[in-house]
């Protein structure tokens, strides 16, 4: 399966990317109920990020897609910046049908360094605790477990279910 990584101007499909999204939010509100989290909305979550879609893109905020050959969108990841020197990696997701390709590391890899050329100092990260594949990921890239930090958006109700992760971003010499 031959997957493009770019990084998206504008959303050039909604509807698929609002349906991305929901396959998304399925996966994390399960995986908050399975630990005794409370029961979130996907349609809802999903709805409520396309409302302000805007703020997923340049210039400030990036979203990066990936798409097959056909033009099937088969993942995702967000930057948004929270300060000047300072940026949250969110919503990365990968299609099941997708999974075991390495696509997973390239979207996490491609932001690393798109925010890195951003100007970003520190990276922020939340996931729902036993999200164990991005817990690994995260830790593999040396990423520090951490409390809330100021400029995360959820929920705190959501913080006995959540793991925040800081990264201190290596500065080219």
């Amino acid at each position: 399966m031959n997957i493009t990584l770019s990084f998206a101007a504008d959303i050039p499909d909604p509807d698929a990317f609002e349906a991305l999204l929901c396959q998304y939010y399925t996966i994390m509100a399960d995986k908050l109920t399975e630990i005794g989290g409370p029961q979130l909305s996907p349609k809802g979550l999903a709805a409520e990020t396309m409302a302000h879609a805007d703020e997923l893109l340049p210039p400030r905020n990036r979203l990066l897609l990936a798409t097959a050959e056909d033009g099937t969108l088969m993942g995702c990841g967000m930057i948004r910046m929270v300060r000047n020197d300072a940026a949250e990696l969110k919503r990365m997701f990968v299609k099941p049908e997708a999974q075991g390709l390495g696509l997973g590391r390239q979207l996490f890899e491609t932001r690393m360094a798109e925010a890195r050329q951003m100007g970003c100092k520190v990276l922020y990260a939340d996931t729902i605790k036993g999200n164990t594949p991005m817990l690994t990921m995260y830790e593999r890239y040396g990423f520090k477990r951490i409390p809330r930090y100021a400029e995360n958006f959820n929920d705190p109700a959501l913080d006995p279910y959540l793991v925040y992760l800081e990264h201190h971003v290596p500065q080219a010499s």
